[in-house]
């Protein structure tokens, strides 16, 4: 039986060692190696995106930390409502703990998206600017799980 998304993959042949297959194979589990291999290959070009701002990947990677280790103690913050908690409260205290001194103003930058957006004489709140990125980021999720 062809499958929707066939006629946009190509196959081909790739040598791994056999302890490596074999790795990639467990990890793969129910979902199988092919599809494996192309989550971590995807990944690995995501990860050429990642935040060149040292304050964002120390924050990032601080993060995923309290994240794994909320895990460890309490189980998935996703899954888990006190876990949540925790997990929500190291990131309040994260945040917190970076934030900038002084009277927060909003600055957009010229041909940003908010400038091309609302205008440069839009004087947004930041809950409305976060609630738009947020359904931005969410949007673009539910498309690439179409594809």
């Amino acid at each position: 039986m062809k499958r929707k998304n066939d006629d946009e993959m190509v196959q081909t042949a790739v040598r791994l060692p056999q302890s490596l297959r074999d790795r990639m194979s467990k990890a793969g589990g129910d979902r199988g190696l092919g599809e494996e291999i192309r989550r971590r290959l995807e990944a690995s070009f995501e990860a050429e995106n990642a935040p060149v701002d040292p304050q964002t990947r120390q924050l990032l990677d601080a993060i995923s930390y309290c994240a794994d280790e909320t895990a460890r103690d309490y189980g998935s913050w996703s899954a888990d409502g006190f876990a949540f908690l925790v997990f929500k409260g190291c990131v309040e205290m994260l945040l917190k703990q970076q934030q900038p001194k002084g009277e927060p103003v909003a600055a957009p930058k010229p041909d940003g998206m908010v400038d091309l957006i609302y205008g440069t004489d839009y004087s947004p709140k930041p809950e409305e600017l976060s609630r738009l990125y947020v359904s931005f980021w969410m949007k673009r999720g539910e498309e690439e799980k179409r594809r």
